[in-house]
């Protein structure tokens, strides 16, 4: 990791070069609220809160994503790739974030690697931006390990005052200051050291506490399967996936076809697909193996908190806490759902 100063009149204009040249994506106030947007110029950019309603996983994992297209002819099919992958810088993105993509490039990397997924990370330079304040009233991101960013970028900026402390963990982070920066020296360092422990104690008072221990969470969920709060919290669910599409770590999907009414060529399409939906467990027999939305609930809760947990050693809520925001009746916190399991321990 190498670190450097970076004048901030110095940044701003290595973004509005940025944004000329190639496609810059940050987030973008949105009538009263914010999200990430191809920009044209540094002064479009919100650096701290109100924090997006969708994360920046979009553009590496979009919503709806066509993957190939097929075409009959001749007795044979021929079948062809749509996604072009173009350069881009994704900018601004906050820890929980940056925490989010890192997990989602081990997800997609493993076994059968996606390349529609990895040819797009590969093209995105990734530059962090760290918060200084919670950026919600819903953000956990202190407890569940999500604040730091744990060298998951290309570049990280703090905010020390009349410049930016960088941090290049890539060559390819390296290159985009290229000119622009100078060496940090021991006295930057310290005001970064000063910056994180005053932003740390602004959110050490501001987040909900997390009553068990970090590192035994994965333990409380094994052993608390058949806990009431299942129950008690699932009936008072919709249904509805909304904290599945806004949560940064969800990955899953459906996949699609969409035949031409020729029926001599037609689409492969993705779309994202979240597990508290009432069709996401259903096979085409009609049999539904998570019918019951207290079992839906759990099962998203132990994706977070448990299975993944176990399998990368890291919690896979970050804490951005967008689920509990778009959660029409405010049942989902994996943090307060924990804090209720060891509150009433069966």
């Amino acid at each position: 990791m190498k670190q450097f100063i970076i004048k901030k009149p110095k940044l701003f204009e290595l973004i509005d070069k940025l944004a000329r040249e190639t496609t810059v994506i940050a987030p973008v106030k949105q009538e009263n609220f914010t999200s990430f947007a191809p920009i044209t110029s540094a002064a479009e950019i919100v650096w701290g809160a109100p924090q997006t309603v969708i994360p920046p996983k979009q553009f590496l994992y979009p919503q709806s994503e066509d993957l190939l297209a097929y075409e009959f002819g001749n007795g044979e099919a021929r079948i062809t790739g749509l996604n072009a992958v173009k350069e881009r810088v994704l900018f601004g993105v906050h820890p929980c974030d940056l925490n989010a993509i890192g997990q989602m490039d081990r997800i997609w990397a493993e076994k059968n690697p996606d390349a529609n997924y990895l040819e797009k990370r590969k093209a995105i330079t990734l530059v962090g931006v760290d918060c200084l304040a919670p950026c919600s009233s819903d953000a956990i991101c202190l407890r569940l390990n999500g604040l730091d960013p744990k060298g998951r970028f290309d570049l990280f900026l703090t905010d020390i005052g009349s410049a930016f402390y960088a941090e290049a963990a890539t060559k390819k982070g390296e290159a985009l200051v290229e000119g622009l920066r100078a060496p940090a020296k021991a006295a930057d360092g310290k005001r970064l050291t000063a910056v994180q422990k005053k932003r740390t104690a602004l959110f050490d008072k501001q987040e909900k506490k997390l009553l068990p221990k970090y590192k035994d969470l994965s333990k409380l969920m094994k052993a608390n399967i058949d806990h009431p709060v299942w129950e008690e919290r699932g009936k008072l669910c919709y249904g509805c996936g909304s904290c599945n599409m806004v949560c940064p770590t969800c990955y899953c999907f459906d996949v699609q076809d969409y035949m031409h009414v020729s029926l001599v060529k037609g689409v492969r399409s993705r779309v994202w697909d979240g597990c508290m939906t009432e069709e996401f467990a259903k096979v085409a027999s009609g049999e539904n193996f998570r019918e019951d939305r207290s079992h839906r609930l759990r099962h998203r809760t132990y994706r977070k908190l448990n299975y993944l947990y176990d399998k990368w050693g890291e919690s896979f809520c970050t804490g951005c806490g967008r689920c509990v925001k778009a959660c029409l009746t405010k049942i989902v916190s994996p943090l307060e759902i924990a804090n209720e399991i060891y509150s009433r321990k069966i």
